[in-house]
């Protein structure tokens, strides 16, 4: 009995791993008999080095890879990288790329993306590119880090008629030709690029005809005067400029020095191109608030930026972002299809504000509205400044980063903004404040309360809450004040609320705010507490 207890246990493992042995088969088949359309789609998804990896599976798959339409190469060993690593790892990387390019059919390469460090391969960096606008390629990705040598991208490339989206990133100077031409360039992203003058800005903003989004991120305008940006069909434009308070302009991060010249101050007889060059200020008698006195020194530091004035035609425009210190002057015009604006400034002075006021006017048709403490500052620190704010009649939806509740100066701010958006119907902040260790008195009141919150307020989110005495009160005054409030959405700084202490804090908090009396007798408070999220950090 025991004997045939054995075999037959023996029977079932051999059983058992034909079966696996079969269902792995099967799987391998169902992918092998994928059409070659299909498995060039898979593989399409990975990096080019881990495509090439397919060749060994069969014969048919040996050169398969060849024909997939996105090719993403990345060295390893950008911005970062060990100063003492090995050539051989550079050498091998290089020789790949163009193994790949060279072997590869002349069908066509949709999208193209490269990563890695120039050093002394210019030439050979520049001909890839090439190569990839040769074969008709349509997004092109280009992050090019250690520019040891002037660098200058091929003249091809500024010609591309199959171009669709331009994506770079490179700390360099951007050199055009004498001819450029983006007939069909939707999609545009400059990262860290140093214009050389005016005419070459206005020259590429110009040629983008059809261009529908714009994104300037860190990039050096310390050699352009003005740019008009014109584009009938912009949706979307993102402006970031760089942080004072940790941006260098020595190139990378890492702090390397790269072939750029900064001081490059060209007279160039073409830089106001068609008459557009030279934006047009929206606004002027805003400038008549500084006609005293006492602030005529402040006046010519208010009024004039000494950075790069942009002049923004937005016939169509939608979104609109801005993050930096408004060093250089942005006024938008025509921006009546204007949906979503956030501004947000690294730090809050008069200045700031002045100039932020003065590009809010351009974008005072907003439906939607965010503004970090910084800005908020910026413009209470230009307290004079708030009254001549524009009236936002279209707007519905405030977002507030971080408003620091205890400052008489932002509140007067905040409720300002309030008392100019009579249609606003949702109001967000994240995070009411932050002084926890505040001790003095609370003293505030909406009063006048602003007309939206008797007419229009239905929804009032707050985020990152802390459960201090002022956003307790913040609560108690905004919940009394909505008089046809629907629904107050809560959300617990789940950093604030650690362990049964924090639990039972928690609970107390939230049966006070529950029993805060309530102008609309129909409106709904949910509360919640969302798990931590591990901080991540993204580089561009």
């Amino acid at each position: 009995m025991e004997r045939m207890d054995v075999s037959s246990s023996i029977c079932n493992t051999k059983n058992q791993k034909f079966s696996k042995e079969h269902d792995v088969g099967e799987g391998e088949n169902r992918i092998g008999n994928l059409a070659d359309a299909i498995v060039q789609h898979i593989l399409s998804f990975l990096p080019t080095k881990d495509a090439a990896k397919t060749s060994i599976l069969s014969n048919r798959w040996k050169y398969l890879w060849l024909s997939v339409p996105v090719l993403d190469f990345h060295d390893g060993a950008y911005r970062f990288a060990d100063p003492e690593e090995p050539p051989h790892k550079r050498k091998l990387f290089m020789d790949f790329v163009e193994r790949v390019l060279l072997l590869r059919e002349p069908s066509t390469i949709t999208n193209f993306s490269l990563t890695c460090n120039v050093l002394s391969d210019s030439s050979r960096i520049t001909t890839w590119i090439s190569a990839a606008v040769k074969h008709k390629v349509q997004v092109l990705n280009i992050r090019l880090y250690k520019i040891g040598e002037p660098f200058m991208l091929p003249s091809c490339l500024f010609n591309c008629e199959s171009l669709q989206e331009l994506h770079l990133n490179m700390f360099n100077l951007l050199e055009l030709p004498s001819f450029v031409s983006f007939s069909n360039l939707k999609i545009l992203t400059l990262i860290r690029i140093v214009f050389p003058d005016d005419h070459s800005a206005q020259k590429l903003f110009k040629v983008c005809s059809i261009l529908e989004e714009l994104y300037l991120i860190l990039c050096s305008w310390e050699n352009v005067k003005a740019v008009c940006i014109s584009s009938p069909k912009i949706q979307k434009l993102y402006i970031q400029e760089k942080d004072p308070s940790y941006c260098t302009d020595t190139g990378d991060e890492d702090g390397e020095n790269n072939s750029v010249d900064q001081n490059n101050d060209s007279d160039n007889e073409s830089d106001n191109i068609d008459g557009q060059n030279s934006p047009v200020y929206v606004n002027d008698d805003i400038d008549d608030v500084y006609s005293s006195d006492e602030q005529s020194d402040d006046a010519d530091d208010q009024c004039d930026s000494d950075g790069c004035q942009f002049a923004v035609f937005g016939t169509s425009l939608k979104y609109f972002s801005y993050m930096g210190d408004f060093v250089h002057g942005c006024h938008i015009q025509d921006s009546s299809s204007i949906v979503e604006v956030h501004l947000q400034a690294y730090n809050g002075d008069r200045k700031i504000g002045y100039r932020a006021l003065k590009l809010l006017w351009g974008l005072s048709n907003a439906k939607s509205l965010e503004l970090d403490d910084n800005a908020v500052e910026s413009l209470a620190d230009a307290d004079e400044l708030l009254d001549h704010l524009p009236m936002f009649y279209s707007l519905t939806h405030l977002h507030i980063d971080w408003v620091v509740l205890i400052h008489k100066e932002q509140r007067e701010a905040l409720l300002t903004i309030l008392r100019k958006s009579p249609c606003l119907s949702s109001l967000k902040f994240e995070g009411l404040s932050c002084m926890l260790c505040y001790s003095g008195t609370y003293d505030w009141t909406l009063d006048p309360v602003p007309g939206c919150f008797l007419t229009h307020l239905k929804t009032i989110e707050i985020s990152m809450f802390n459960g201090s005495e002022i956003e307790l009160l913040a609560i108690k005054i905004l919940l009394k004040s909505a008089t046809i409030l629907e629904k107050m959405v809560i959300s617990f700084n789940p950093w604030q609320f650690e362990g049964a202490d924090g639990l039972k804090k928690q609970q107390e908090v939230q049966e006070q705010i529950l029993s805060f009396p309530r102008g609309s007798s129909s409106c709904l408070i949910a509360i919640s507490c969302p798990p931590k999220k591990k901080k991540t950090i993204e580089f561009c």
